[in-house]
């Protein structure tokens, strides 16, 4: 096996600090310890890696004011099964909401169109309580519905995006400008890894954790196809571990 290279200041580390048994290797200049499987694979990313021709749907840009490191979160294949389901269960859905609507129309006497639904409920009219509590027992069906809908476009149209400016650096998942954005120090960067979790069910998701020297993780890129999630890792261990 080659001689590993820190990920950090990129020296090569000393044989005598490597103990092949144990799995751990040392850099006495940054003083840090890694897992000597992972900092091999962490150089043979890095050996390989073209930062001027990314995979499909990757980029990468630096200039004086700084590093973008992003990908598109397309999967068609997951967009089709998020769909489906969005309108299975909106569908039905979308049925209890517009009696939730006519019921609250009703209450606040505004007149309601013909072609809605009858503010009844078991050939009653619907009461404020009533109407009040079906929109309570609304919510938590509304908000996977909604959920699922926003999965499926994040998976048509979304990306996934890091910006690093000298000390300055975000994390940025979402549609356009719409989004969730995470904001980080880039001079305390430990590590930048591939990790993964497992469901009850033995579902995994893989994804990129950034572990920073205060203790802070920042976990992202569960949509990026392997691929790109690769390039992206690559990327920013030369961006950020230098």
């Amino acid at each position: 096996m080659p001689t590993p290279v820190c990920s950090k200041c990129r020296r090569t580390l000393s044989p005598d600090d490597i103990n092949v048994a144990n799995d751990v290797a040392y850099c006495r200049e940054c003083n840090l310890t890694y897992r000597l499987s992972e900092l091999a694979e962490d150089n043979e990313i890095t050996a390989t890696l073209d930062l001027q021709h990314p995979p499909a749907g990757a980029w990468f840009t630096s200039d004086g004011g700084g590093a973008v490191i992003g990908a598109t979160n397309r999967s068609l294949g997951t967009a089709a099964g998020l769909l489906f389901f969005a309108l299975f269960w909106n569908g039905i859905v979308s049925v209890f909401v517009c009696l939730a609507l006519s019921g609250t129309l009703h209450v606040l006497n505004v007149p309601l169109p013909e072609w809605f639904p009858a503010p009844k409920m078991n050939d009653a009219e619907m009461s404020a309580g009533m109407v009040i509590f079906l929109w309570l027992f609304l919510t938590p069906f509304i908000t996977v519905g909604v959920t699922v809908a926003a999965s499926c476009l994040n998976c048509l149209f979304g990306r996934t995006e890091v910006r690093v400016s000298g000390t300055q650096g975000s994390v940025f998942t979402g549609i356009g400008p719409l989004g969730w954005r995470r904001h980080f120090d880039a001079s305390q960067v430990k590590s930048v890894q591939l990790d993964e979790t497992r469901s009850s069910k033995g579902q995994r998701t893989d994804y990129i954790l950034m572990q920073l020297r205060v203790g802070k993780q920042i976990k992202f890129g569960s949509q990026l196809s392997g691929e790109r999630r690769q390039f992206f890792l690559g990327a920013m261990r030369r961006a950020l571990l230098r």
